[in-house]
């Protein structure tokens, strides 16, 4: 029973820690969507002119969008996937794809 504990504590530490700041939850959104080495090299920048332009939706959402300088290339759309919205809900932040279209 206590190592039962001991696990569900460790996984929620690690869980905590990789959604504690909105640049490590979209590294660590990236390494889920099978992007390891992009979620490793690539450099992370605010996304200005769409936090400009769309300030009153990421408002209402409580969010942000960011800018990847060295995007994954996704081959079933055939598509960049350069820009995402990250979300903070309570003190963690989640992040998911960020698409005009």
């Amino acid at each position: 029973m206590k190592k039962l504990i001991g696990i569900v504590v460790i996984a929620g530490v690690i869980f905590i820690l990789l959604h504690s700041t909105s640049k490590t939850a979209l590294r660590f959104h990236l390494l889920f969507m099978g992007y390891p080495k992009e979620a490793l090299i690539t450099e992370i920048s605010d996304n200005k002119i769409d936090n400009r332009n769309d300030k009153k939706e990421l408002a209402t959402l409580n969010a942000e969008t960011y800018t990847l300088s060295k995007p994954p290339f996704e081959k079933d759309t055939e598509t960049e996937l350069d820009t995402f919205l990250v979300r903070k809900i309570g003190f963690l932040y989640f992040a998911e794809y960020y698409s005009l279209f």
